[in-house]
C-alpha cells in the first residue's frame, strides 16, 4: 500500500474506526499531506508544483520583493531559494532585476510569460481552494485563518 492511500484509506476492520492521535500537528500534517495530494490531482498536466505556485503568487502579489525576504518568508534556505529563482527565470516565469542601492540584491517580478502563467490557472486554484473549504462559510473561512496567524506567531 502506497503512503498516499494508507492516508485516504485507514486499515480497519468493518466494525471499527481508528483512533488517531489527538494531538493538533498530527491533524495539521494530516492536512498538508491531503491538500499536496489534491493539488498535484488539480493541477495535473499543467506542469505547476505547489513550490512553484506559492514563489509565483508571492511575486505576483509582491512585484519587486527581495529573493532573501521570500527565503525568510518561506523559510527556505537562500542556496534553496536561489536554485528555485534561477529555474523560474531560466524557463522565462520570472526576471530578477538588480537592486540599485546593493547591487548584490535582486528584486523579483513575474514576466509576462509569468503572469499568463498565473492567469491560466486561476480558475484552477479557485477550483481547488472552494474543494479544499467548500464546507467552511466566509465566517469559518475568516475564523481558520485568524487561528492559522496566532499560530504561526506563537511559534515565531
Amino acid at each position: 500500500m502506497t503512503k498516499t492511500a494508507a492516508i485516504s484509506e485507514p486499515l480497519m476492520s468493518a466494525d471499527a474506526t481508528p483512533v488517531l492521535p489527538e494531538n493538533i500537528g498530527f491533524h495539521i500534517r494530516i492536512v498538508q499531506m491531503r491538500v499536496f495530494r489534491e493539488f498535484y490531482r488539480t493541477f495535473e498536466g499543467s506542469g505547476v508544483t505547489p513550490g512553484m505556485h506559492t514563489v509565483l503568487a508571492i511575486i505576483r502579489d509582491n512585484p519587486g520583493i527581495r529573493q532573501r525576504i521570500l527565503a525568510e518568508l518561506l523559510m527556505v534556505r537562500e542556496p534553496n531559494m536561489t536554485r528555485m529563482i534561477q529555474g523560474l527565470q531560466g524557463a522565462g516565469l520570472i526576471a530578477r532585476e538588480v537592486d540599485k542601492t546593493d547591487r548584490r540584491a535582486f528584486h523579483l517580478v513575474l514576466t509576462e510569460k509569468g503572469k499568463g502563467l498565473m492567469d491560466s490557472v486561476q480558475a484552477r486554484m479557485d477550483s481547488f481552494e472552494e474543494k479544499l473549504l467548500g464546507g467552511l462559510d466566509s465566517k469559518d473561512r475568516k475564523a481558520l485563518r485568524d487561528y492559522l496567524e496566532r499560530i504561526l506567531e506563537a511559534i515565531d
